[in-house]
């Protein structure tokens, strides 16, 4: 953290500045963020990111602040109990597994957590919103605490949620 550097959180909804998408540093007009995939900072003009989001949806931090959020892995990652469908929710069935999306500025990722110990692309956050879709999966908010005791009742794994 330098003393010329700005730093910035993306709060787009349904992202708010108190659990931001990503964050951001400005030195003059050089841009950088925080990647959420490898935990490293990296310049736009080396990246596909290439600009900075919006202005309208940045927010002023604090260098403290920024470092806060940096060391913060877990406030990055939204994590659901996945449920085949929302009848199976309704009827008390058990979720089938926990899902994942970490939102990094250069790439989207959906996970889901697999019986052999380790997580796995998934769809089931786009599905589970898709109109078209005629059977989607439900999927219901958890907190990190909520999933690593979920991956524990369901998979006996301690530990799952760790980045």
């Amino acid at each position: 953290m330098s003393e010329q550097d700005e730093y910035f959180v993306k709060a787009a909804p349904p992202y708010t500045e108190e659990r931001p998408s990503s964050l951001w540093r400005r030195s003059g007009d050089d841009w950088a963020y925080l990647s959420l995939l490898d935990w490293e900072w990296h310049d736009v003009k080396d990246t596909t990111v290439k600009t900075p989001p919006a202005p309208d949806a940045l927010y002023p931090v604090s260098a403290e602040r920024a470092a806060a959020l940096e060391g913060d892995r877990q406030a990055w990652v939204r994590y659901w109990a996945h449920y085949v469908d929302e009848e199976d929710w309704k009827d008390g069935e058990p979720p089938t597994t926990v899902v994942r999306r970490r939102r990094s500025p250069e790439r989207l990722v959906d996970e889901s957590f697999r019986a052999g110990g380790a997580w796995g692309p998934t769809d089931a956050v786009f599905a589970s919103g898709d109109l078209r879709t005629s059977n989607p999966p439900y999927l219901k908010e958890l907190s990190a605490d909520e999933a690593e005791a979920l991956m524990q009742e369901l998979f006996g794994v301690t530990g799952g949620t760790e980045l």
